[in-house]
């Protein structure tokens, strides 16, 4: 019998299952796709501090230390930080990496196997699973659901909570007229309504660009529009498609995100930030919460709710209370429309302002840029009074 069933070998499954084969358990992870990592379904845009807490670090396409946000109106700003900001990875060696990491120390990584669902037994699990063969059994005295927005192990554990979720859609491309070390952000009810559009440079005249949106709106339609109209047509010309991405990013942590048996990392557990939609960095934290809670639980042999309770508190103590203030922040993006927005990137453009965003912008705790900025600017909170007074 395992120890551990991993169903996902994306970073937080991955992360899980190298911390718990690391500690000496029987670990197997399942992977659903043939490669790790493929299909890509992300920007692979990570902060350095990503690499800092994996403890390791992977090749960097771009460095990123400068953005241009354009909006309606013809609104434009452009931004120029005197640190590295950001890094443009290859998502999918990324996952490689990690998983590589697991599987060294002692994991058993299963691909092309499908989780279809599980039994609970006398303090254990049966999952079923697919794999190339045909059906099998496996036992288990854990399952961890790494495995994406729409999460079977989520599913069928009946860990439901109500969340937003955008579907995102974007490319590959040649031909792309980025700036070098500066990434291209497109917002406004005709580019990305509800979120925004990017174009991120990945080498001499090469991109990613794409944007994500929710329903009744769909994200395609947006993006054929990038090659024949508005901001990003500027920067796209005769652009050639190599390679589509398309994903999910899910807003609002599950709560629980654990039960009997059970417990739930990364985008299964809603670590995706509402202000960027990456997941990465909180997914790693929430990955390592994960591991302390369950190396508990298997000293004690104890799989309860209960025993697994602490890991709640754990994820909202090392990352839960920047996912909510992310969350009023995007409430308050919600609540403009392109006139407003407009009006706000003549706002952002003011020295002191902009010289605060400059400073203080970060992917990962957006929160520390919306607090400075509305110290140089308080007339901000104008636009979402009840929403941004927490933030001054």
């Amino acid at each position: 019998m395992l120890d551990a069933l991993v169903v996902g070998a994306g970073p937080s499954g991955s992360r899980t299952a190298w911390n718990l084969a690391k500690a000496g358990y029987e670990t197997t992870i399942l992977e659903k796709s043939k490669a790790v990592g493929e299909p890509c379904q992300c920007a692979g845009l990570i902060t350095p501090r990503t690499f800092d807490y994996l403890g390791y670090r992977r090749p960097v396409l771009q460095e990123m230390n400068g953005a241009r946000l354009w909006g309606p109106e013809e609104s434009s700003l452009d931004f120029q930080a005197s640190e590295t900001k950001a890094l443009v990875i290859d998502r999918p060696d990324l996952d490689k990496s990690i998983a590589n990491k697991a599987v060294d120390s002692g994991a058993e990584l299963l691909d092309s196997h499908t989780f279809l669902g599980f039994e609970r037994r006398d303090n254990y699990v049966r999952a079923t699973v697919r794999g190339g063969e045909g059906k099998i059994e496996i036992d288990a005295k854990l399952v961890i659901g790494s495995d994406g927005p729409a999460s079977m192990v989520a599913k069928c554990a009946k860990l439901n909570s109500k969340r937003e979720v955008l579907a995102a859609f974007g490319a590959d491309v040649k031909g792309y007229k980025g700036r070098e070390n500066h990434v291209d952000l497109f917002v406004g009810s005709e580019l990305a309504p509800r979120f925004f559009g990017w174009g991120i440079p990945t080498g001499p005249s090469e991109g990613r660009i794409g944007l994500a949106t929710v329903l009744p709106h769909r994200p395609k339609t947006f993006f054929r529009d990038y090659f024949r109209k508005g901001a990003p047509s500027k920067l796209l010309g005769n652009a050639k498609i190599v390679n589509l991405i398309s994903g999910l990013i899910p807003f609002g942590t599950r709560n629980p995100s654990y039960t009997d048996n059970v417990v739930l990392t990364g985008d299964a557990a809603g670590m995706a930030k509402p202000t960027s939609g990456g997941g990465i960095y909180s997914g790693l934290i929430s990955a390592d919460a994960a591991f302390e809670v369950v190396d508990k639980a298997l000293q004690k042999e104890t799989f309860d709710s209960k025993t697994l309770s602490p890991y709640q508190d754990l994820i909202k103590k090392r990352i839960g209370g920047e996912l909510s203030k992310g969350s009023h922040l995007r409430r308050a993006f919600l609540s403009l429309n392109d006139k407003q927005l407009s009006e706000i990137i003549s706002i952002l453009g003011e020295p002191k302002v902009k010289e605060a965003i400059e400073k203080t912008g970060d992917l990962d705790y957006a929160s520390l840029a919306a607090f400075s900025v509305l110290k140089a600017q308080p007339k901000l909170v104008k636009f979402a009074p009840l929403l941004l007074k927490p933030f001054i």
